[in-house]
């Protein structure tokens, strides 16, 4: 929390220093406050298993706490301070930043204490369509001919998608999207009393149970402040009530801090040095805070943090312990001795192989699509323009399958092997080189096409004569290029089991084999390398 509010101030005085524009980044701390308001979790309610947990927002909790309202009011006002005169607009946005920092942290302060949560019906539903709406329409906003159709195309998609998710259906398919925005209000004393009086009455069962896992036995409860750090009821949670803990807060109180931070900070450095706005300050500043309110919520979702890697550094320290030195050879093993580089040896050779039949294939099969999927040469007739579409089709949908997924499903179907990684790597480089090759087709120089069709050359003698010339160099550059990237995807091919040296990495992992599991390590950055080295002389040469 205060490391975020110091990480705000600090980015805005060094971008300040820098002669970065303050109003700017004023303006990206308002329009990200006021998302953070609306959608960003901050504080979290109990019920009674983890999953009734909800970490409410700004906004739901808005109706217990009015003066939370106040952070929406600034990163509202920000929008409008009078910039017209810089030291003043510098103010303001220190005044505006700490007097949400003031109500925050008074929040946070607060005790623990039972709430209901009025779920708001629809609002979900008709959000996601109206963001829909707003992403195909922006799609034609450069486009004067596409702007129309496309705002078009968004109200009838958009329509669409509201009347399927507030349908039974959507409901059916799309459960967790019901009453999913809540609000967090009040619950009076009779409600309070209730939910004390179930807690008391499961004690013995719940005392029980706590008996059974060494436990301490709860005492009886007076009021609802004895629930503070308990679970309620499972009554009472079915029925909407929460216990709500403000100093418990998700990602968002971090998000809050940091970006009242970088609004007291930016203001401040505004009122000190007031030239330091410019020209587009409003659009950059939405582009900034759209940045910051897509990325806080991923980092949030993928866990990144630097605890988990300091938790897990004991662990690498004894992975790096046991992997050294590499045991190459151990002839006295067993009856038969082991011989991991002599393995990894093999494998790696399967490897290479994997990847170079599913190259070869891939570029046998892309090679003709290509001619059918480049604009230029199927332009002529309906037809032409029809397999040109379809083509294109077929590019798009397998490129959007991943290698790893067909590996998975040819596992399945043919075995474990490296006929199934041949199988998923060729299907996957099919879509790559084809596309890659078509448009190079598609970009080859037009004189000698003209000239020979000048002349009256046959179709198939301007392919022979005006197209091929030009773009066998660059086929061939494309070709190794997909080279260097099925090596390294068969690696991981072989981890799920369509075998080589990724197979072999993940059954000594396995079995805490990592002296030998190091050896394949470094085999892999050697020969990585290696072709890196050579593919990229040969494409020097070819291109």
């Amino acid at each position: 929390m205060w490391g975020a509010l110091v990480a705000g101030v600090a980015a805005a005085v060094l971008l300040g220093l820098a002669r970065a524009s303050m109003r700017r980044l004023v303006v990206a701390a308002g329009v990200a406050l006021i998302v953070a308001y609306l959608a960003f979790p901050f504080s979290t309610t109990v019920g009674f298993v983890s999953r009734d947990t909800i970490r409410p927002t700004l906004l739901a909790l808005t109706p217990i706490y009015p003066l939370l309202a106040v952070v929406l009011v600034a990163g509202l006002a920000a929008l409008f301070v009078p910039f017209a005169n810089p030291r003043l607009g510098g103010l303001v946005a220190v005044g505006l930043g700490a007097a949400s920092v003031g109500v925050m942290l008074a929040w946070r302060a607060e005790l623990p204490a039972l709430v209901a949560l009025r779920p708001l019906h629809g609002l979900m539903e008709v959000f996601t369509a109206l963001a829909l709406l707003v992403v195909i329409a922006l799609t034609g906003r450069g486009s004067a001919r596409l702007r129309w159709p496309l705002l078009g195309l968004g109200i009838v998609v958009a329509g669409l998608t509201a009347t399927l998710l507030l349908s039974p259906t959507g409901h059916r398919l799309f459960p967790n999207a019901v009453g999913y925005y809540r609000l967090v209000t009040a619950t009076t004393p009779a409600e309070q009393q209730d939910i004390v009086e179930q807690h008391n009455a499961n004690l013995d069962v719940t005392n029980s149970q706590r008996q059974k896992i060494g436990l301490k036995p709860l005492p009886p409860i007076e009021t609802t402040a004895g629930l503070a750090t308990e679970r309620l009821p499972e009554a009472a949670a079915k029925a909407g009530y929460r216990m709500l803990r403000p100093a418990e807060g998700g990602y968002g109180v971090g998000v809050g801090f940091l970006l009242c931070g970088l609004m007291v900070g930016s203001g401040g450095m505004l009122a000190w040095r007031p030239r330091l706005h410019g020209r587009g300050d409003l659009a950059g500043g939405a582009l900034y805070a759209a940045a910051l309110v897509v990325l806080a919520p991923a980092f949030a979702s993928t866990e990144f943090g630097i605890r988990k890697l300091v938790e897990g550094w004991p662990f690498l320290v004894n992975f790096l312990d046991r992997s050294w030195p590499p045991l190459l050879a151990d002839p006295s093993f067993g009856q038969f001795g082991i011989y991991p580089l002599q393995e990894v040896a093999s494998q790696m050779l399967i490897t290479l192989e994997i990847a170079l039949v599913g190259t070869f294939l891939g570029a046998l099969f892309a090679v003709p699509l290509s001619f059918l999927a480049a604009r230029n040469l199927t332009a002529g007739n309906a037809l032409m323009r029809t397999v040109f579409v379809l083509t294109r089709g077929f590019f798009n949908l397998d490129r959007g399958v991943d290698t790893l997924i067909l590996a998975l499903i040819f596992v399945a179907t043919v075995g474990l092997g490296p006929l199934a990684g041949v199988l998923a790597m060729a299907i996957h480089s099919i879509a790559d080189l084809g596309k890659l090759y078509s448009e190079s087709i598609e970009n080859v120089d037009k004189g000698a096409i003209e000239a020979l069709e000048a002349v009256g050359a046959s179709g198939s003698n301007v392919v022979r004569w005006a197209i091929v010339p030009q773009v066998s160099p660059l086929f061939l550059g494309w070709t190794l290029y997909r080279f260097e990237i099925n090596f390294r995807v068969s690696i991981v091919l072989g981890l799920v089991g369509a075998g080589g040296i990724g197979f072999f990495i993940q059954d000594k992992m396995a079995s805490g084999k990592y002296d030998q599991m190091i050896i394949a390590i470094i085999a892999i950055v050697i020969v990585v390398n290696v072709i890196d080295f050579v593919s990229s002389w040969l494409r020097g040469k070819l291109v």
